[in-house]
């Protein structure tokens, strides 16, 4: 099959099933349940197709390599293992998928063109990817400030990115390919993808000894997201800062703050967290939450509720209770950030809401994490 064929197997996905529409992937406060289907492009439509330039046709073949030997590694391979040699159909029909993309990518360095019928997958492979060439530019990212060196470490990153801001990109959702759970109950399930899903040791702020230790906060987020990555739930993190924190030590004293003020705060915090997630002491007036198995519209709600505990709780000798400004990222299962970019978005989410409205929450509306993405989901008071 040529590219650009609008014939009736173009159209089918393997083993000879009719594809169906991919659907709206959601925006913003939309729920999941209500968003609308999208319509397929027609077949016989050449201009329909995804097409790609060489560069972007090179990484995307990386991707799918890539992509087939982790769901190799992770599934097929664990399936076929503990089940005595079976290969469930539906792990077939990714297989077979992936073989029709890949020949429809090519070879060598030319342009390629992708029927449409495989956009979602191709979002599967883009976002998990993603998410992986990030990851191993981080370590040397850090050792350099060379714009040259920095560019060189995020060149497969950056085309990624161009392909998701794209009009196809945002208008399906990704293909969801089969877990390890969809075949195996989730203790087994966790057993046998190792000991890499445990949860390290607790510590605490070294100076108040009540919310953990701000060194948790990654390995924490790496964990959560592995688990409930498994139970197909997400994760959010919060930066929480208190606004206008250095007024209270010019009007008190640094000494009656550390004594009357955080630590009524923090045990605040720490309380609303309790059982439901985890909270972290980064400075005197900074603080980050980690919540995992969370829809992001819970989040924001748990959030509000939070900034209504502090509003009510009472500082002997202080007037006026402080207000937070709190910036959210939420991570769906499949977020293309890594778990450091997470972060980042977090804390990006937090100055951006101190500079726009004090005492408000502020998050991301797209899946693109990007700052212009950003907006206020929740006024004060």
């Amino acid at each position: 099959m040529t590219h650009g064929d609008g014939g009736d197997e173009a159209a089918r996905s393997p083993g000879g099933r009719r594809a169906r529409a991919p659907e709206l992937e959601p925006r913003g406060d939309v729920e999941e349940d209500a968003r609308p289907p999208a319509r397929a492009p027609h077949a016989a439509d050449p201009s329909a197709w995804l097409r790609f330039n060489i560069t972007q046709t090179k990484i995307l073949r990386d991707c799918l390599s890539r992509f087939r030997t982790t769901f190799g590694a992770e599934v097929v391979d664990i399936v076929r293992e503990q089940m005595r040699g079976f290969e469930p159909p539906e792990v077939r029909e990714v297989i077979e998928e992936l073989e029709v993309v890949s020949s429809q990518l090519g070879r060598g360095s030319k342009p390629s063109s992708v029927h449409p019928i495989h956009a979602r997958l191709v979002k599967r492979l883009v976002i998990n990817q993603r998410r992986e060439y990030a990851r191993a530019a981080e370590g040397p990212r850090h050792m350099t400030t060379h714009r040259g060196a920095i560019r060189f470490l995020e060149r497969e990153t950056a085309v990624l990115e161009t392909m998701m801001a794209s009009a196809w990109f945002l208008e399906v959702a990704p293909a969801r390919v089969p877990h390890l759970t969809d075949f195996m109950s989730i203790r087994y399930a966790e057993e046998a993808l190792g000991a890499s899903l445990e949860l390290a040791a607790r510590e605490y702020d070294e100076k108040f000894h009540i919310l953990e230790a701000p060194t948790l906060l990654l390995p924490d987020l790496a964990y959560y997201r592995a688990r409930c990555a498994l139970r197909s739930c997400g994760v959010a993190v919060a930066y929480v800062d208190v606004d206008d924190f250095k007024s209270y030590n010019t009007r008190y004293s640094e000494t009656r703050v550390d004594r009357d003020l955080l630590p009524r705060l923090m045990e605040a915090i720490e309380a609303h967290v309790f059982a439901h997630g985890h909270a972290y002491r980064f400075g005197g007036d900074e603080y980050a939450m980690l919540l995992p198995n969370i829809t992001r519209a819970g989040a924001i709600r748990y959030l509000r509720e939070l900034q209504a505990r502090l509003a009510e709780t009472e500082y002997v000798g202080i007037e006026d209770p402080p207000t937070v400004s709190i910036g959210l990222c939420h991570v769906p299962v499949d977020c293309p950030l890594t778990d450091a970019e997470v972060i980042e978005r977090a804390n990006l989410a937090e100055r951006f809401v101190k500079n726009q409205r004090k005492g408000s929450i502020a998050a991301y509306r797209t899946e693109l994490y990007r700052e212009q993405d950003l907006m206020i989901c929740s006024e004060p008071g």
